[in-house]
């Protein structure tokens, strides 16, 4: 991606206008002293945040996101200090970015917190933390002998830039350079804890009708609880890899979706091999191709959107597999049981899910979760809810290669019986662990629900954000 096009639609600000921005900032810090300097209760420091971005564009996108993390990191420090935040506001313009936090503590300590951020986080060197003092004058880097490094060579920053060791284009890719890397950082550690949350979370909803929970192994013989465990720690990478590849193949014009989608195939069999060394067991095959379809197209929108809602993501998911058809034409050598369920009944199991759009997630497993979450229940409870739901509306091919197409009838008119009848919490914990005896003595997995119910928990979780709901 050519520097230009992180700057695409956003306008440069020129010299006078930054001036302009400087002087702004400045009358503001006065200000907010002149407010605070007399409060009591001890000491009181100001904090000025902005980004180290030279050239004539200081405010774009992929700058946004760099500034925002700013602000994030400074109060997560301050609260580990258990340093109380008094007041914070920000602005973003096109001259710049400027955040003011009044922390009620000495300035000096505060510093030091400042200068760790700058020196360890991966955006370091493009934070500029600024700390004044109530009564005036800022603490200085050369106050504690640290000079801030240069953001291309190891030298201090001051001395490249009076002797203009580098120039503009060199430090415009460095930065960018800077703000690329942690942007497919935190992309993957997003995508990763959601994966995680959504694997974990769906094996440990209790009690599941013929599947691994906390209480059993329902009607598998081949895995446990701890399967899942070892399955989920060998899938993190792949779900991170494919946001990232979904991140990469916007750069450039953007990849055709179809393509990314291609792209995944050989890595994915790859991670299923991985998967299966593992877990010594066939854990998460289904849920392998779904979260990695959703985790290539959150990546995709990131770029754009820091926050893509659930909705765009199961449309682009569509937009990557509409083609997905073609693999029932032209099976391979040993059909999965999707396919052989497809050649037997028609039934197009996960990749007509997928290739739909998680029509049955969209309608069901996504809503039921989010009303019993706000309804104050926890995950295990929402989630069972969930589940159930999607037992009740799900064409599963476990349940139809395990047994046949009037069982899974039978097992989804049933659940759909009882659910018309509005049941309680109560009623529903004591009709699946019915179901699970029932399940298990008969070797009936609807593990097809099972996925999906995976499937909306992630979405959940990272429309949620950090720290979601359940």
């Amino acid at each position: 991606m050519e520097d230009r096009e992180y700057f695409e639609g956003c306008p440069p600000a020129g010299l006078e206008e930054v001036l302009a921005e400087r002087e702004r900032r400045a009358r503001r810090q006065e200000e907010l002293l002149g407010r605070y300097r007399d409060l009591s209760g001890g000491e009181h420091s100001l904090l000025s945040l902005t980004l180290n971005i030279p050239g004539g564009y200081k405010r774009f996108p992929l700058a946004d996101r760099c500034f925002h993390e700013e602000a994030r990191v400074v109060k997560i420090y301050l609260e580990t200090e258990q340093i109380p935040v008094i007041h914070e506001e920000y602005t973003e313009r096109a001259a710049g970015y400027a955040g003011f936090i009044c922390a009620g503590a000495a300035p000096r300590g505060i510093k030091k917190l400042a200068e760790s951020i700058e020196d360890t986080h991966s955006l370091g060197r493009l934070f500029d933390i600024d700390v004044l003092q109530a009564r005036g004058g800022k603490l200085s880097r050369l106050d504690t002998g640290r000079a801030r490094p240069c953001l291309i060579c190891e030298k201090p920053a001051f001395v490249c830039a009076r002797s203009g060791a580098h120039s503009r284009e060199e430090l415009n890719r460095a930065v960018i350079g800077i703000m690329e890397g942690f942007t497919r950082e935190r992309l993957g550690d997003i995508v990763g804890a959601a994966a995680l949350r959504a694997l974990l979370g769906e094996a440990a909803v209790t009690p599941k009708p013929g599947l691994v929970d906390r209480a059993n192994n329902g009607a598998h013989r081949d895995m446990d609880f701890f399967s899942f465990i070892d399955s989920t720690a060998a899938l993190l990478p792949w779900f991170r890899d494919c946001a990232v590849a979904g991140y990469l193949s916007a750069g450039s014009g953007g990849k055709d979706p179809e393509a990314l989608f291609r792209s995944l195939r050989q890595p994915g069999r790859a991670a299923e091999l991985l998967m299966g060394r593992a877990a010594k067991a066939n854990t998460h095959r289904g849920i392998l191709f779904s979260l990695g379809v959703l985790s290539a197209a959150y990546g995709r929108l990131y770029r754009a959107d820091e926050r893509p809602a659930a909705g765009a993501l199961l449309e682009f998911a569509a937009r990557m597999t509409r083609s997905l058809a073609d693999d029932f034409s032209c099976p391979g050598p040993a059909p999965s049981h999707g396919e052989a369920a497809y050649a037997e009944s028609g039934i197009r199991g996960i990749r007509g899910e997928v290739s739909a759009g998680f029509p049955t997630v969209r309608d069901w497993g996504l809503p039921v979760l989010r009303r019993l979450l706000a309804e104050g229940r926890g995950m295990n409870d929402a989630g069972l809810g969930a589940l159930l739901h999607l037992i009740a509306r799900t064409e599963d091919t476990n349940i139809l290669h395990r047994s046949d197409r009037q069982s899974l009838a039978a097992v989804q008119a049933g659940t759909a019986a009882f659910l018309a009848g509005n049941p309680g919490m109560e009623e529903m914990k004591q009709r699946a662990a019915e179901m699970d005896r029932d399940f298990t003595a008969r070797n009936i997995s609807p593990g097809g629900a099972a996925d999906l119910l995976a499937v909306s928990i992630f979405l959940h979780v990272l429309e949620s954000g950090p720290g979601g709901a359940g």
